[in-house]
């Protein structure tokens, strides 16, 4: 928590954006010690029966701090400064610490030996990811051929293929052997993975659609994406009960239908559907994500055993985060790829001549950070400008559409591997003795 809290305070003054995503690296090296260790200590805390309430819970009330980020994010960032965003963790960091030193009883000496650091496991896995992440961001600059690309494609398959071999060889392996070659975790792993792109997609493609073209300013933005937000943190809240009565196999099969069928049909629809198919669209996507990640930590949980709760919890942070930013990196790739390809048929379909720098701007508008209200004042002399936004408009949709039909193949896929590796059992009822 005090390395969530200083980093936090250092991202807010940050002087460059090399320092800012430093801070931010720091930021997430905090996020990633506290969310094992929560879990651990809850599972440990509520006993077996009570682990599926007591994950929901913490889900559904992470869920409203979802929430509200876009919308208090946006606010912050459109009254005072983007470095708002930031220094309000500083104050609620300091909070929670001092809770947590108050209400959380120290863990006993036992007197056992402490497991070793994997130095080289984490080393492997953490570089072999940002590796891959690298080439496929920037394989459409780069090109195929380009030798960083080889030469970090390379790298990623020297490190993540030797990652294995690695923890064959070390007393306290990163990822024990048995949790690595476990099909039901790796499924499990493999769902909560494809399940969390969708959090990126809505916040990065949606809001920025709606700032880009429907002219929302940050907050307004936020507030078009709070009904998958919302949504899936009632859901997350609901979620131990749900899987008591459902049993976590079919409570997941739930939740990855819901999440397939609405992909497909916002990829269909669009973000600049009307108010009330594209709202049902975000209500059903948020009542799948909201089903499957707490869903998820509680079967992995169940399945390994809680004294293995913080570790497993660990492993599924990793691929909630790491492999979501992955699947973020593919699909900003497939956007760009799409939507430049569409951009050049329409501008040819259309007849319209643009120079190299006017076409940089459009594209930027459409891949980048411009908005199209500075592009049509920038570019008074384009004749066609209202055919321009249209253009832009159409060539943006264009990539969407293919990002999410692309996010509910995969996540058909992992329901077909759920349906083959996870068993349909409900989890175990352990009576929990009382104390005194």
């Amino acid at each position: 928590m005090g390395i969530f809290a200083v980093a936090s305070l250092l991202g807010g003054i940050a002087w460059s954006g090399g320092s800012l995503i430093g801070f931010r690296v720091l930021q997430g090296v905090g996020a990633a010690l506290i969310w094992p260790s929560m879990i651990g200590m809850a599972c440990a805390a509520v006993g077996d029966s009570n682990r599926a309430f007591a994950l929901g819970l913490i889900f559904g009330t992470c869920s409203l701090g979802n929430a509200a980020g876009p919308v208090v994010g946006g606010a912050l960032t459109q009254w005072f400064s983007w470095r708002w965003v930031l220094w309000i963790n500083v104050p609620l960091a300091v909070g929670a610490f001092l809770l947590t030193i108050w209400s959380v009883a120290r863990d006993p000496k036992t007197g056992a030996e402490k497991p070793r650091n994997d130095y080289a496991g984490m080393i492997a896995l953490t570089g072999g990811l940002v590796a891959l992440m690298l080439v496929v961001y920037q394989v459409q600059s780069w090109g195929w051929t380009d030798p960083r690309t080889i030469g970090f494609i390379a790298l990623a398959l020297v490190l993540l293929g030797g990652f294995p071999f690695l923890e064959k060889r070390v007393r306290d392996p990163l990822i024990p052997m048995d949790m690595m070659q476990s099909r039901e975790l790796q499924t499990l792993c493999f769902a909560v993975l494809v399940i969390c792109q969708l959090f990126f997609i809505v916040l990065l493609y949606y809001t920025q659609y709606a700032m880009k073209f429907l002219g929302d300013d940050p907050m307004a933005a936020g507030l078009r994406v709070v009904t998958f937000m919302l949504s899936y943190g009632v859901v997350s809240y609901f979620g131990g009960p749900l899987s008591t009565w459902l049993g976590t196999q079919r409570l997941l099969i739930v939740g990855l239908v819901s999440a397939a069928v609405a992909s497909i049909m916002l990829g269909v629809s669009g973000p600049g559907a009307s108010w009330l198919p594209y709202n049902s669209l975000l209500l059903l996507l948020g009542i799948g994500v909201g089903a499957v990640i707490p869903t998820v930590s509680a079967r992995a949980i169940e399945t390994v055993g809680t004294d293995k709760a913080s570790l497993v919890s660990g492993i599924i942070f990793m691929c909630q985060l790491a492999g979501a930013a992955l699947m973020l990196a593919v699909n900003t790739a497939i956007f760009t790829a799409i939507s430049s390809r569409h951009l050049d048929q329409l501008l040819t379909r259309n007849h319209v001549n643009l120079s190299g720098a006017e076409k940089t701007l459009l594209e930027e508008v459409i891949t980048g950070a411009q908005n199209i209200k500075i592009f049509e004042a920038s570019q008074p002399g384009i004749a066609n400008l209202a055919d321009m936004t249209q253009i832009a408009n159409q060539a943006y949709l264009s990539g969407l559409q293919v990002v999410m039909w692309f996010s509910a193949a995969v996540i058909i896929l992992s329901l077909l591997l759920v349906l083959r590796y996870v068993p349909g059992r409900h989890p175990p009822q352990v009576e929990v003795k009382s104390q005194g």
